[in-house]
């Protein structure tokens, strides 16, 4: 039983830690007060896309990995840490969020919080990761908290603000510096 505990726990890291980036952007699309249509379409493309993106990523990590053998735990590392820092480094930047209330802004916006989901995908597939599992965590970790932001903005509590990505960004660095080593 803790073995399977002992494994699982990374995948639940990892699909907390891009989650956080949806949890950021939900926060400050929740403080502008727009349609609950529009939050419900924000949430639902988030998920979607985090469902999506990795999907692609640990099929194409596959194919790079029958071809790149024992180099690949290694890359997948190095990816893990360089999405890490980007997303710590994404947090010195405030985001001009206002642009976005279209749908169409909406959906660019849940595309963007989902791209680091397709280079996780792909780190993880490059490592042989069972895909069902990641892919269906990721996608319900990213719903959860993209829902959690928008309720606790909603309510006017602004938690971890824009340090919310920077967390997620810290997790998976840590978890690529552990791959690498």
């Amino acid at each position: 039983m803790m073995a399977v505990f002992d494994t699982f726990t990374p995948f639940v890291l990892i699909a907390f830690a891009l989650g956080m980036d949806a949890f950021s952007v939900s926060l400050s699309i929740g403080l502008m007060k727009i349609r609950l249509r529009m939050v419900l379409f924000f949430i639902l493309v988030v998920g979607l896309l985090h469902i999506l993106m990795p999907l692609i990523g640990i099929t194409l990590g596959e194919i790079i990995s029958d071809q790149l053998g024992v180099i690949a735990n290694i890359i997948s590392g190095w990816l893990l840490i360089m999405i890490g820092v980007q997303m710590i480094l994404a947090t010195v930047f405030e985001k001009d969020m206002k642009k976005y209330v279209n749908y169409s802004g909406l959906a660019a916006l849940a595309l963007t919080v989902s791209l680091d989901s397709f280079s996780v995908g792909l780190s993880m597939g490059m490592g042989g990761i069972s895909q069902f599992v990641v892919v269906l965590l990721i996608g319900l970790m990213s719903v959860l908290l993209a829902t959690l932001g928008m309720i606790l903005s909603r309510k006017g509590i602004n938690l971890f603000g824009q340090y919310s990505e920077a967390i997620g960004g810290l997790i998976l660095l840590w978890l690529g510096i552990q791959m690498v080593m």
